[in-house]
């Protein structure tokens, strides 16, 4: 996928606020919601709703989670150390997507800072963005 393809992509999203807190009060959301879960703030974030046939909704299903994914171009800060300052993240399929801005996966809940986006898009487009 080129520039011009995610930017026409990403611009028929509908617009998420995301987090507006100050990073610690954002950590000290994520503690009360999922207390002791590792956290990672990101920002320059989407939310991908895939486009999954019913049976691959079935299977999906079958596993505890959703068909969507978050793409983040900055990680501002992760608990556990895996990703630096600055670096990109894709997350796993995710478990749930609350406060619009905490996306649950099954190992990590990632704080969506500032303004996002949520698209809808099929598996391959998400996987080519990085």
């Amino acid at each position: 996928m080129n520039l011009a393809d995610l930017v026409e992509l990403l611009s028929g999203g509908e617009k998420i606020p995301g987090c507006d807190l100050a990073h610690s009060d954002a950590v000290a959301l994520v503690g009360f919601h999922f207390p002791g879960r590792p956290y990672c703030l990101v920002a320059e974030w989407a939310v991908f709703d895939l486009a999954v046939s019913p049976r691959q909704l079935k299977v999906v299903v079958s596993r505890g989670v959703t068909p969507t994914l978050v793409n983040a171009l900055f990680v501002l800060h992760d608990s556990n150390g895996r990703f630096p300052r600055g670096h990109w993240v894709r997350t796993s399929l995710g478990v749930s997507f609350t406060h619009d801005c905490l996306f649950e996966t099954k190992n990590t809940v990632y704080v969506l800072m500032g303004p996002g986006q949520r698209v809808r898009a099929n598996l391959d487009v998400a996987q080519s963005l990085y």
